[in-house]
């Protein structure tokens, strides 16, 4: 190994001649020559490596461009139906009480008739016009009753399809709602607790005018509005929780929830959130609407924000170059609290995020991937 190591990396001998004149030369041993070889062949690699990398960055950013379009999509189309629905009950229950009108006018009419006909007296002074009167009455009788039985098909189907409609909506809304409390429960969430607002009546009043015609007989209308109701308070208190991303644009997950290896000591630790590395600057939002609890420096956390989004739920965002709110502000999904930056116990620039339920660390990542299959759900 040695004769060929000696045959291949000979040592170089180099001659060079100052200004002087006077020739000087210095050796390149074998060990160096190897030392270069490793670092060329090392170069070499993390450039192939690098390439790669950068070759596949554009596919995972075309992957995420396309998982927001996918779910933007089911999201708009999830409203539309909603509203499809809810437009569909609304003009059966107006065309139910257009039909529970007109069975009104027409049964009004017969009587009328049945009340022209008892009374009639006028003597006839021939057999055949008392025939021919009596021909006519009974022919628009006639004709009277089956517009009656036409109408009153008709709105059999009407209030069936009414219900049929009432129900659908009711019952997607219960879906909905269920759904949403068994994503919030593997959180460690408690569903009750947390939409016991949206149950409670706010101020309300007014006269009670009752709904004309027999379009919520059932109870059907009603069990529907409680449940939209109800999904409406829904929304509004996911919207409340931490669910969003705290960086909209594109960021690098440098660190997870956890037990990890401290970028500092090298020792191990417990890593209380995440860390989402993205260059100095990015905009920082809040995850849910809430109220800005505190700012300022803290030890180890450089520049930091916490939000109280309430029921016990808190989120701060560290390490900022910059804060942009002031304790007591109402914030919402849309509000930037800060910019992204390297303050504080750091390595770089990064957002260092957390959530908290009643001071327990909890991982970020399952609020934001719960987030994610609420948009869905919508």
């Amino acid at each position: 190994m040695r004769r060929i190591v000696h045959g291949l990396l000979p040592e170089w001998q180099v001659f060079t001649r100052d200004r002087n004149g006077q020739a000087k030369h210095f050796i390149v041993s074998r060990r160096v020559q190897a030392l270069g070889l490793v670092g060329a062949i090392g170069l070499a690699f993390w450039a192939g490596a690098s390439t790669t990398l950068l070759s596949q960055r554009p596919t995972e950013l075309a992957e995420k461009e396309r998982w927001l379009d996918e779910m933007l999509a089911t999201n708009r189309a999830a409203q539309s139906r909603l509203l499809e629905a809810e437009k569909l009950v609304g003009d059966i229950a107006r065309e139910v009480d257009t039909v529970h009108a007109n069975l009104q006018t027409l049964a009004e009419s017969s009587d009328v008739l049945a009340r022209e006909r008892a009374v009639r007296v006028t003597p006839r002074t021939a057999a055949a016009t008392e025939t021919e009167d009596l021909t006519n009455e009974n022919d628009e009788s006639r004709r009277t009753r089956m517009r009656v039985r036409e109408l009153e098909a008709s709105l059999a189907r009407l209030q069936l399809a009414y219900s049929k409609a009432v129900q659908q909506v009711a019952d997607s809304a219960g879906a909905r709602i269920s759904e949403t409390e068994n994503r919030l429960s593997r959180l460690g969430l408690d569903p009750m607790r947390l939409f016991a607002d949206s149950k409670r009546l706010p101020g309300q009043g007014g006269p009670f005018i009752p709904l004309r015609g027999s379009a919520d007989s059932d109870g059907s209308m009603g069990t529907m509005i409680t449940k939209v109701q109800h999904w409406i308070g829904v929304k509004a208190t996911l919207q409340r929780l931490p669910l969003a991303e705290p960086i909209h644009g594109i960021y690098e997950f440098n660190s997870g929830f956890g037990a990890r290896n401290d970028p500092l000591n090298n020792r191990t630790g417990i890593h209380e959130g995440i860390d989402l590395g993205a260059p100095s600057g990015t905009p920082i939002y809040a995850t849910g609407d809430g109220v800005i609890a505190e700012t300022g420096v803290k030890a180890r956390y450089g520049l930091t924000v916490d939000i109280d989004h309430g029921n016990g739920i808190e989120t701060r965002y560290a390490h900022m170059s910059r804060i942009k709110v002031q304790p007591g502000q109402k914030v919402t999904r849309a509000t930037i609290i800060g910019l992204v930056g390297s303050t504080g116990r750091s390595t770089g620039p990064h957002l260092h995020y957390e959530v908290r339920l009643n001071n327990v660390p909890r991982d970020p990542l399952k609020f934001i991937s719960a987030g994610r299959d609420a948009a869905k759900t919508y």
